[in-house]
């Protein structure tokens, strides 16, 4: 019979993956908690902290989850692509059909360097320890730019300058008038794609550094803009 600690850590795992999934639009500790069977609160009586630390880590193993699920995914859409590919190529080189694919003189074109296909890497390790150098600075009062703040400014161009790889890092500006969205932000290149980190996560508190999870409906992707040539003259 599975043990108290894992019925419990299976259950905060299944709200991180309801609210990672979007089945749950609510953020964790929200007034609509109270009444939902997921919230581990209901179960324990722990230290809000500790119970802060204890999701995190849920939210960590339902990311690995969801990405298992994608990278499953995709194994079976390369091994259809296969099957379907020999089934072409049988059908193209069949006697009967050579005059219709006959080759068709076509200009060369070269692919654009940002089209080609990097590696799929795990970024993750990176960018936790570069999250808590960007919190030491912020904490310390670094104003990159000079302006008498510290704000996302700073940590987003932190983030930049500490980052070990600056070829998979760019500084993001999000800007929406409808949701009141006007941010500085970082995006990775990690397994696979582009992910938007909140870089103020550990000098704010943030349970999550992932941008969607931080903003919810505030923050729409497709309005991200390359702000990296701007901004990173102050990573000094």
């Amino acid at each position: 019979m599975p043990s108290f600690s894992s019925i419990l850590y299976d259950c905060a795992t299944e709200c991180a993956l309801r609210r990672k999934n979007r089945r749950c639009k609510e953020s964790f500790g929200s007034y609509a908690c109270n009444n939902c069977k997921l919230n581990v609160n209901r179960y324990i009586d722990a230290d809000p902290n500790q119970v802060d630390l204890f999701m995190m880590q849920a939210q960590t193993r339902a990311y690995g989850i969801v990405l298992a699920d994608r990278n499953a995914n995709i194994v079976l859409a390369i091994f259809a692509g296969i099957v379907l590919l020999i089934a072409w190529t049988a059908f193209r080189n069949h006697p009967s059909n050579k005059e219709l694919f006959a080759p068709k003189v076509q200009p060369v074109q070269s692919m654009p360097q940002d089209e080609i296909q990097r590696p799929y890497v795990n970024e993750l390790p990176k960018v936790e320890k570069t999250l808590v150098k960007v919190g030491n600075d912020m904490r310390r009062g670094v104003d990159v730019n000079k302006d008498g703040k510290i704000n996302c400014i700073d940590a987003a161009v932190l983030f930049y300058k500490h980052y070990p790889d600056k070829h998979n890092v760019l500084i993001v500006l999000n800007k929406n008038d409808k949701t009141g969205m006007h941010h500085l932000f970082v995006s990775v290149y990690t397994h696979g794609g582009w992910r938007g980190i909140e870089p103020q996560y550990n000098y704010s508190g943030n349970t999550t550094y992932w941008m969607a999870e931080v903003w919810g409906n505030k923050y729409d992707k497709s309005l991200n803009v390359d702000a990296t040539e701007e901004y990173k003259k102050y990573a000094r």
